[in-house]
């Protein structure tokens, strides 16, 4: 679907969301019986649940990505919740917070390392001045390369669609690339491309994957005229600006003035033997010829370096604990959800190379709304739960899981007194066919007999499949052999894009699943025992993950950023800075799909193909958890 007509479903939900609430306060379904609180306690749930999901989806919090200010502001939001729902700090410090390193996970560039220097075969030197004439971008490893320079107009490949091709007939193997901005033709309404909109040939990402497949080392960028119409407006990109779109490709930005002068020594030759001695000169040219005007600038090289520093930063789970009152007291079982998301969309993006807020109100606010509702119910009753409750909301989920690795190794409540794990992520996009997949349903023998009785007042279409998995913090409860249960509504075109926004979200849709949520909780309360583990060898393969930190190249494969000591990853011989392109002969595009066939393919060995530098590699990996997990 296309993010125009999506936009119009949006504006479509955000005005049916009124009526959709009255429908669902005033629903026949839910009997006092099946749902003892009043309407006017009903209503303040949805004011609630609604008031935590503005607030963690709005722009301000820049999309919670951890180690960031608005990350910690996030964190100290769902402490108030919980206070306020008379909830005590459970931690050993007096605080509501599990903190835990996350190693490397910020990246900062080294400034006094970085240099540009143009050098010319007659011995002209000019070094550029960081942020006033040029400033790289932050790649995965930084760079130090030397090479000549050729102008490729602005880096397009379309060769097939549109039979325009800026490295048609001109070599750039190992060479530095200089390419402007966006595209030709910007503004027309004639333009072949996509008119006066832009097309995905503008994106940086395409951009840097042509120049890849070309064969360069590296690219130097410069805004075109219509994005700098003057030198006032000549704005260079921050230093994380691009993001994934650029982590394994040296990528400078430099100011217009500059290659200016480039050319003004070294100007391009047209066929008829007219000089282009100006970039203006060269757009006005492309844009009336619809021709590339790419040609090496004569004479000139370049070298360039720049050092990236990889820091550590401290990511909080948020818990809140609810002692239980009975002989059972003592089990524990955990609720929990991920708060995170990944803030600007330097990994794990799917919006082709936009710099943009990624306010993942679906992912995950709905579910760390829906943690801490619950906590707010059961705390509000009059009588404790027959079993402990613990609420977390966990962090540096998209980073691979950390903040639920972190908890079930050092758990607050010893593990062997937790009976079960119910988590909740995506819970926010339920569609008219009012489907929720509850995935490891399978994981105990209780679980499909508790959630259908749980759904019985409302009808919801759960699916229960059979080892299904979904990647998420269960997994690692899971890996545990504790069993889980995972709700979720789907992936959707709004998944991990600056369009996960908060009046996308069906919030009836969420209030039902919510309610559900409860009884299931309830039925969990109500066992005799704690619940029945179906081994593996019934059916549930045992799940297993990678032990990496994923991030999502947006021109293909799914790069490698970092190994826990003794993982899978680390005993198979992976690296930081692989790149996985297959996984048990699947092509894999985002990290989810790493995860997915890794644990779809558990206690199997399945060939990994990775890219490592230039080369191409297949390893067989055997997908078995190490003892020390």
């Amino acid at each position: 679907m296309s993010s125009c007509i999506f936009r119009v479903g949006r504006r479509w939900a955000v005005s049916m969301v009124a009526l959709s609430l009255v429908a669902w306060l005033g629903s026949a379904s839910d009997s006092p019986a099946d749902n003892p609180r009043s309407d006017d306690a009903r209503k303040e749930s949805v004011q609630r649940v609604t008031e935590d999901l503005r607030f963690l989806s709005a722009d301000d919090l820049r999309g919670r990505l951890p180690g960031t200010p608005e990350m910690e502001v996030a964190a100290q939001y769902l402490v108030d919740q919980l206070q306020a729902a008379g909830y005590q700090p459970p931690m050993p410090d007096g605080t509501f917070l599990q903190p835990f390193p996350v190693a490397g996970r910020v990246s900062s560039l080294v400034k006094e390392t970085c240099v540009l220097e143009l050098t010319h075969e007659q011995g002209e030197t000019i070094r550029l001045q960081l942020d006033d004439d040029y400033r790289p971008q932050i790649t995965a490893r930084g760079f130090s390369l030397a090479g000549e320079l050729v102008f490729v107009g602005y880096g397009i490949d379309a060769e097939e669609e549109h039979n325009y091709n800026d490295y048609r007939n001109i070599d750039v193997q190992g060479k530095i690339v200089v390419l402007l901005r966006m595209e030709p033709q910007q503004g027309d309404a004639r333009s072949v491309f996509d008119g006066a909109e832009n097309s995905r040939y503008a994106g940086i990402a395409v951009k840097v994957a042509a120049a890849r497949r070309a064969g360069a080392a590296g690219v130097i960028f410069v805004n075109d005229s219509v994005t700098a119409p003057t030198a006032e407006k000549d704005e260079l990109a921050a230093y994380d600006q691009f993001g994934a779109s650029v982590s394994r490709m040296p990528f400078v930005h430099v100011k217009r003035s500059v290659i200016d002068e480039l050319l003004a020594s070294s100007p391009l030759i047209r066929f008829d033997g007219s000089k282009l001695t100006s970039l203006a000169a060269v757009e006005r040219v492309i844009d009336e010829t619809l021709e590339p005007q790419s040609a090496p600038l004569t004479g000139w090289q370049v070298s360039m370096t720049a050092e990236v520093r990889r820091d550590d930063i401290q990511a909080f789970n948020v818990i809140a604990v609810l002692e239980g009152e009975g002989p059972l007291a003592d089990e524990t079982i955990v609720i929990g959800a991920h708060y995170d998301h990944i803030g600007m969309g330097a990994f794990g993006s799917r919006s082709g190379g936009r710099r943009e807020i990624h306010n993942g109100a679906d992912d995950n606010a709905s579910g760390s709304c829906c943690v801490v509702e619950l906590a707010r119910r059961f705390a509000s009753r009059d009588k404790k739960p027959a079993r402990r409750l613990v609420f977390i909301c966990f962090s540096a989920e998209e980073m691979g899981l950390l903040g639920a690795r972190h908890y079930v190794n050092e758990p607050l409540i010893p593990l062997d007194k937790t009976i079960c794990m119910v988590n909740f992520d995506m819970i926010g996009m339920m569609g008219d066919d009012r489907r929720v997949t509850v995935f490891s349903a399978e994981t105990a023998e209780e679980f499909s007999g508790i959630l259908d009785r749980a759904n019985e007042a409302h009808g919801l279409n759960l699916n229960k499949p059979r080892g299904g998995n979904g990647a998420s913090d269960h997994a690692m409860f899971l890996q545990k052999d504790i069993p889980v249960m995972f709700f979720h509504t789907g992936l959707t075109p709004t998944y991990h894009t600056p369009e996960d926004d908060f009046d996308t979200i069906n919030i009836p849709g969420m209030m039902e699943i919510i309610d559900v949520a409860e009884k299931t909780v309830d039925g969990l309360l109500e066992l005799k025992e704690r619940p029945k583990r179906v081994s593996a060898s019934r059916g549930t393969a045992p799940r297993v993950t990678l032990g990496a930190v994923l991030a999502s190249l947006e021109d293909g494969g799914v790069a490698i950023e970092e190994i826990a000591e003794g993982s899978i990853a680390a005993k198979a011989g992976l690296q930081v800075g692989d790149v996985i392109l297959e996984v048990a002969d699947e092509k894999v595009a985002v990290r989810r799909d790493v995860n997915r066939q890794v644990i779809a393919n558990a206690g199997k060995k399945v060939n990994f193909v990775i890219r490592r530098g230039e080369a191409q590699l297949t390893l067989e990996i055997e997908l078995v958890p190490p003892k020390n997990e």
